[in-house]
This record gives C-alpha cells, structure tokens and sequence, in this order.
C-alpha cells in the first residue's frame, strides 16, 4: 500500500514603446548573519512504514542573501526537482528494517546565510549601471506563464484583470503599474491568515481577504498576465517563535511570502504586497523595490515537481512542512508531530 501526505533600465511594455524614465539600480547592502534550524517529526499509529520518502528545501542563493549553507540530518542527496526552474530540494529516503505500527521519522536542518536589504534607487548623474545578467529563455518562459496557483489565464482572473483595469497601458513603466497592482490590493482586501485556504490567483480575486501568499499570487497573476515576469520569494521571517503562539498562528512558525518583479537593466526588483497593505499613510509605490532584508528565502515559487519513483507529484510549498511519501501496511494516519524553529541572528554593521 502506498499513501502520500501531503541596475540604465530598459524597460519592458506588453503594450508600446515605454516613456522616457529615470534610471534605476538596486542598491544592495549586507543587513545581518543569521543560523536558522527547523526540526520535523512525521509519525503513524496505525500504518507500519517500510519506507519513507521525504522531500525537504535547500535554501538558494539570491539577490536578497547570499554565502547560504544548508546541512541536514539525515543528510540526504540533493536534487533538481522537474520544472523548468530545475530548483534545488533535498530528498531523504530511509528504508525500515523492521516495519512496525507507530512509525515515525526525524529531521533538522540548518541554513546560514548573510541577508542583504534592497533599494530601489535612481542613477546620479553621470553614473553608470552595473551589469546585469538576463533572465535565460527558461527562466523567462516560466515566469511570465500560467501556473496551477499563478493561474492568470483563467477566465475568472482574466476578468478580474479587466474589472479593475490593471492592463499594461501605452507608455506605462513597470513599476509604476506595479504600484496600481498594490493600490487595488490595498483597497479590496483585508488580511487574514488561513493555513488552508486555496490560495490561486483565480480564487483570491474573489475574495475579500486573503494572507501574503494570496496577496502574492494575485499580484505575480496580474504583472504575468501583462507580460513582466514575476515570482515569488517563499521562507520565513528572521525572528523567533511568538510566545503563546500555536501552529494556526503566523508567529509560530514564522512563513512569509514576498514577490519580485524582473526588469531588464535592474534585475530582480523586490515588492512585498502585505508591507504595502499594512502601510496605508504611505504610497504603494514607496514600496516597489524595498526589501528590509529580514526574510530567509527556502525557495523560490511555488510547485515543486517532486517524484516518488515514477511518479510526479507537486508540492506547493516546502516552507514549513516537508513533503512526504510512504510505502507500508494499515490504515495510514500519517501526522507532523511537534516541529523546532530556532533562529540566531547578528546584525551587521552599517558601512
């Protein structure tokens, strides 16, 4: 039986050459160290496991942290998983000599990494931008589509789109239009933290609150469906545990999800849409290209094409559980037991 538990710009424009604007650069600076370790536990009381498959992240490297490390035990081996992204997870497998009922399986890992804070700034006169890489045709091919969760061709976003007039106009900067996506996301919702709640960009349109994961989908939807390629930035905040807090809560285990926006000449350029959302005495536009440097990134988007022998299996997120499968015998009842986040950080000093 099997079970499975779950820097000069040149601008891009869907619709016409872009108006003159101001050059920009990202203006990176090394913020704080920081030492996280999130332990798991997966158990069973009526299923004896005779295998455990067990996927879990390996934080990359990225414009917003860098010098990253990740170690495991069980260690594990490292893969790429089967989207064009070809992303980094760490897959563990342990094969049990002696199935018996009430299975379980341990795992830590820890990630060092230095996280930088991002500006958004423009050139001085006379400056030059620093070189920057373009994205490769994969790259670009991915984060301009339409994905299970990023599902801006559907006919529900599509509506949505047009309902609140969020279409590229003629002439439109990017980042300007991304501040119209946040403008709308500002006034229409309101946050609320759902653990499970569907999260597609073709449901939260409908919606009248939603968390930072739905915030994210809706706006990497609506700058995708335009044409500027977009992603998010899943992890969890530097911070620890809040006392009293439960694993329903935000504080408990701390999950965040942050978007980019890539602009040809600048990079990746970082928005936060639930920052923009809990900052209303500000301009949403204050908020394009802004990242305090406070987020350990695990992985980038969202949909992991995982496999258990044969088989492709997707993993929304890998942020706060692993994403498992076991081969056995019973009823499987398969559960996360009590989970570990401890986190270390050193501030940096300011040059």
């Amino acid at each position: 039986m099997r079970h499975h538990f779950l820097s000069l710009i040149a601008l891009f424009t869907c619709a016409g050459p872009a108006l003159a604007q101001p050059a920009h650069r990202i203006e990176a600076a090394d913020r704080q160290t920081v030492s996280a370790t999130i332990s798991y536990e997966i158990r069973t009381t009526k299923f004896a496991v005779s295998k455990w498959m067990v996927y879990l992240p390996d934080a990359p490297e990225l414009p917003s942290q860098h010098t990253v490390k990740t170690t495991a035990e069980p260690a594990g081996v490292l893969l790429a998983e089967k989207s064009l992204l070809a992303r980094q997870v760490r897959y563990v497998e342990r094969t049990v000599a002696k199935p018996a009922l009430a299975s379980s399986i341990a795992m830590t890992f820890t990630v060092d990494a230095t996280l930088r804070s991002r500006k958004l700034v423009e050139l001085k006169d006379g400056e030059k931008p620093p070189a920057v890489a373009a994205l490769t045709a994969d790259e670009r091919k991915y984060y301009i589509s339409s994905t299970t969760r990023v599902d801006h061709e559907t006919q529900a976003f599509k509506d949505w789109l047009d309902r609140k007039k969020l279409r590229l106009t003629k002439g439109e900067h990017a980042f300007d239009f991304a501040a119209r996506v946040l403008d709308v996301i500002r006034a229409d919702y309101r946050f609320f933290y759902d653990p499970d709640e569907d999260k597609r960009a073709s449901v939260a349109c409908k919606r009248t609150a939603t968390d930072c994961g739905g915030m994210c989908y809706l706006f990497v939807g609506a700058l995708r469906a335009n044409g500027v390629p977009a992603r998010l930035l899943v992890g969890r905040y530097v911070k620890p545990r809040k006392p009293g807090s439960t694993p329903a809560d935000t504080g408990y285990e701390n999950p965040h999800v942050r978007a980019e926006m890539f602009v040809a000449g600048v990079g990746w350029v970082p928005v936060d849409p639930t920052n923009a959302h809990a900052s209303r005495n500000q301009k949403s536009r204050a908020f394009v290209g802004v990242d305090p440097g406070d987020l350990l990134v695990l992985h980038v988007d969202v949909d992991l094409k995982v496999t258990f022998g044969n088989e492709v299996h997707t993993a929304q997120f890998l942020q706060v559980e692993p994403y498992y499968w076991t081969d056995g015998k019973g009823t499987f009842d398969g559960r996360f037991g009590p989970s570990g986040w401890d986190v270390k950080v050193t501030p940096l000093a300011k040059k």
